[in-house]
């Protein structure tokens, strides 16, 4: 297979975050140190607690669901289609408000893996 797909992730648990689920795709190894991404799958009724990434800017996409998204200190509703991001050192949060899992894309630039 070809370097550029990747065809082999697959979920683990968040370490800190119970009901949160994360799918890595592509590393700052792969490339070239630029950025990297991932799946993020929370269930009904769980959240990402707030907290800062000093390093890096986190870029969100919602794939599907919807939930609120910890804006430094505003809370702001998010759906399906939303695209929203947490700028390096700001605290950000996001929760499942919906009965269905609330489905993200994330990139973080520059990477934190």
């Amino acid at each position: 297979m070809c370097k550029n797909f990747k065809t082999d992730a697959f979920f683990v648990k968040h370490p800190v975050n119970e009901g949160v689920f994360m799918k890595h795709f592509f590393s700052k190894d792969e490339t070239d140190g630029q950025l990297n991404n991932v799946e993020v799958n929370i269930v009904s009724g769980f959240q990402i607690v707030p907290h800062v990434h000093d390093n890096a800017g986190e870029f969100f996409y919602v794939v599907d669901g919807i939930g609120e998204f910890l804006d430094d200190t505003q809370w702001i509703s998010i759906k399906k289609g939303d695209a929203f991001q947490a700028p390096m050192g700001k605290t950000h949060a996001i929760k499942n408000t919906g009965r269905e899992t609330l489905v993200l894309f994330s990139t973080f630039s520059p990477p934190i893996k």
